[in-house]
């Protein structure tokens, strides 16, 4: 049932996107800095809500399953700054402190939403945060939601990372045998969503990579919090998002540029540049899970495979910059 509701609804919106976009005021105009060509709805964000909020009705009136609604809260909240940010353009201070407000009440009402240890598989123990637990949780949190959205840049490639990333998540590096109700309809939604976004037709949006890392923010929050996962796996997948996020950081400090003005220097964009399109994804996709990939198929720690992606990453920067 929830897989004919999540395409029918899906298809539906999307059939309509113009006008939905419009009527939403969910439209991305072209401009110097955007690669599109003329104005877009940026209404996936609203696909993956609408479809969540159908699996909420699906759980709790005819599948009597359970569902974490502290998970889908978080989730919701992180969509909705994006979406206010999609229709009014936010200031980037003024996200960041609502993403602060929200997370620091997750932190205080939900026990298991806290960084409090990390689990070293190499030598088989847990350095503990103590007090600074909090502090190290919160910005965390700031720097995978930055980090997402500074890496929505180009058609498919959020998408297509985050398909990638649940696969990997649950089944290679947590050990679940199938996905909760929530991975599945997020995985389903951006299924869909992947094709009409390859073809220009709708864009994720604001509201759709917030939501997405609100999604794995909790993920992997809660996650580390009832159980011991090698650090270095669960940060493998997002690591070269975010040394791509630090380098440009330092260098829009070094230009004397606000470090959360949009540029067209993100590592995505340079592949842009040199290589076709599918070819550019494939590269980024690469890097960012050949490490656990090939951790996994071998059985060597994670650890010693992550600099060959940021070797490789730093290369291809420094040539084809």
């Amino acid at each position: 049932m929830i897989y004919i509701t999540v395409i029918i609804i899906s298809f539906l919106i999307i059939l309509q996107a113009n006008r939905v976009g419009n009527f939403l005021s969910l439209v991305d105009y072209p401009s110097r800095l955007k690669i599109h060509k003329k104005p877009t709805p940026t209404i996936g964000g609203a696909i993956i809500a609408l479809n969540l909020i159908c699996a909420i009705f699906f759980s709790k009136y005819l599948a009597r399953e359970s569902i974490d609604f502290f998970f889908l809260l978080y989730i919701f909240s992180f969509f909705l700054i994006g979406l206010v940010d999609d229709i009014s353009n936010l200031k980037s201070i003024y996200k960041i402190l609502l993403v602060l407000i929200i997370s620091c009440y997750f932190i205080f009402v939900q026990e298991n939403f806290v960084i409090e240890k990390l689990y070293f598989s190499i030598t088989n123990n847990c350095f503990y945060f103590g007090s600074f637990k909090f502090v190290v949780t919160v910005v965390c949190i700031l720097l995978l939601y930055i980090a997402f959205n500074m890496a929505d840049g180009i058609n498919c490639l959020l998408i297509t990372f985050c398909l990638f990333a649940i696969f990997f998540y649950k089944f290679i590096i947590f050990g679940y045998t199938s996905l909760d109700l929530i991975s599945l309809v997020i995985f389903l939604s951006l299924l869909i969503i992947l094709y009409f976004n390859y073809c220009n037709k709708i864009f994720l949006g604001n509201s759709g990579a917030s939501l997405l890392a609100g999604y794995f923010i909790y993920l992997l929050i809660s996650k580390n919090f009832i159980s011991n996962i090698d650090v270095f796996q669960v940060i493998s997948i997002p690591f070269i998002m975010g040394i791509d996020m630090i380098r440009i950081f330092f260098e829009r400090i070094s230009n004397k540029k606000n470090i959360f003005k949009r540029d067209n220097n993100h590592f995505h964009h340079i592949l842009l540049r040199n290589f076709k399109f599918i070819n550019s994804i494939l590269i980024y996709l690469l890097l960012s899970f050949f490490p656990i990939a090939f951790s996994k198929l071998f059985k060597i720690e994670v650890l010693f495979l992550i600099p060959f992606s940021i070797v490789i990453y730093f290369l291809l920067i420094k040539n084809l910059k």
